[in-house]
């Protein structure tokens, strides 16, 4: 019988910071393969595709072929194709809203600055797989760096043992419009990113979610290319007041628990009636999911949290700032404003996080371990940047040189003043 124990509020129970550090036996092991990487390059990728995907070397060819989309396509379900279309459509036009326009002002006569955008120049988008398989992540990765305009990606999945590809994973490159598909997964699919290989050029950014080791690749590579952000287990935290919603409430713990050992689930409620509502469903519920090797160890994480007040309730849901909240209450909107720190956020009873993960629009990579607290889900303005831009005219420089040079003068850079010097006289000597 899989459990989740009924605590009393308290500071102690709601912490789900991410311990940052990393066990030094993983970082011994990451080194390694960045060595192996770095020195062999594609040979390095294939012989650790042997070793932890279980292909075979001797036929293997770590790029996707344009004959294999089309073949995978040719396999797919009309009725999943309809689906992905679906989901594709609704991403599209919710992260669409998100590009950002540039601006220009003049805020004197003879001067103007602005702000002008422009997408990265090349990404890898890491799709992960071994439990699972995930397109949606295909389109929650690509569609915001296609809106955002960035001209190379590359995605990085892991092959399976006979050297192929889901080809669920391929449709959804397709439909996202991506053919540059690199099949290595794992830290060494982060270095290959970032430094390169004989087949596969670096890039600039690598995001996308994976397991300690992709994480703990993405942060050494971090500063050699930018990342997205650290992605750490799942997590999902349910606000819930009335026990006729706790069959709701338990299916949504278990939904985020199944997805890894390491994942944590927090119910917080007002009363012992709704408390023990939800452990009697999760009981239940969790007998009749098929990961239950799984969820019997993240339940274990988790824990259904009795507060005194919704004021104690929304103090707890902002220090905890996890990556998917769900107010399963009937007056979610009325307090939605109150809530600062959360990475996706579900209103009301009938909005699972299923939506957010699959077909809604919202991303579905968020950010983990309190990081919510200071970053935000990945979007269109992850793959762009932004240059500042002035002109100021001869006349506009001269009405300014006395503030310039009280500023230069105090920091004692006196070769800035003179590169205004120079500008406003005909001399550099300043006759």
């Amino acid at each position: 019988m899989i459990s989740i124990p009924i605590v009393n509020w308290d500071p102690r129970h709601y912490d789900f910071t991410q311990d940052t550090g990393l066990d030094p036996q993983i970082q011994s092991t990451l080194m390694a393969i960045r060595t192996n990487v770095l020195q062999n390059g594609d040979a390095a990728l294939i012989e650790l595709a042997a070793q932890f995907d279980h292909i075979d070397p001797k036929t293997f060819s770590l790029q996707v072929t344009p004959s294999e989309i089309e073949s995978a396509i040719h396999t797919i379900s009309p009725s999943f194709m309809d689906a992905l279309k679906l989901a594709h459509h609704n991403i599209t036009e919710y992260h669409a809203w998100q590009k950002p326009n540039g601006w220009e002002r003049a805020p004197q006569p003879g001067t103007r600055y602005g702000i002008r955008y422009s997408a990265i120049d090349s990404v890898g988008l890491y799709v992960p797989g071994g439990r699972a398989v995930y397109p949606s992540s295909v389109l929650m990765n690509a569609i915001p760096a296609k809106l955002a305009g960035v001209d190379r990606i590359v995605i990085a999945t892991p092959p399976q043992p006979d050297g192929s590809i889901p080809p669920q994973i391929l449709a959804a490159c397709s439909l996202c419009g991506v053919s540059s598909i690199l099949k290595s997964g794992g830290a060494q699919a982060i270095f290959a990113l970032a430094y390169g290989t004989q087949t596969t050029k670096s890039v600039d950014k690598i995001v996308g979610p994976g397991n300690k080791f992709v994480d703990g690749a993405k942060r050494s590579v971090y500063g050699v290319v930018d990342i997205d952000k650290p992605a750490g287990p799942s997590e999902v935290l349910v606000y819930i007041t009335d026990p006729s919603y706790a069959e709701f409430a338990a299916a949504e713990l278990l939904a985020q628990l199944e997805h890894d050992p390491d994942a944590k689930a927090f119910a917080l409620t007002l009363s012992d009636e709704c408390a023990s509502a939800i452990q009697t469903e999760f009981i239940s519920l969790a007998a009749r999911c098929k990961r239950q090797d799984i969820i019997s160890k993240s339940a274990q994480n988790s824990k259904i949290v009795k507060c005194d007040s919704e004021s104690q309730v929304i103090e707890t849901i902002n220090i905890i700032a996890s990556e998917h909240l769900v107010l399963m209450v009937d007056h979610a909107n009325t307090i939605l404003s109150k809530i600062r720190h959360a990475g996706s956020i579900f209103l009301g009873p009938y909005t699972p996080v299923a939506l957010g993960d699959y077909i809604a629009g919202p991303n579905h990579v968020l950010p983990t371990g309190a990081a919510a607290r200071f970053s935000s889900p990945l979007g269109v303005m992850d793959f762009m940047k932004y240059s500042g831009y002035c002109e100021y005219s001869k006349e506009a420089l001269a009405a300014i040189q006395v503030p310039i040079r009280e500023l230069t003068t105090m920091e004692g850079f006196d070769a800035h003043q003179l590169s205004v010097d120079v500008r406003l006289n005909k001399n550099a000597d300043g006759q």
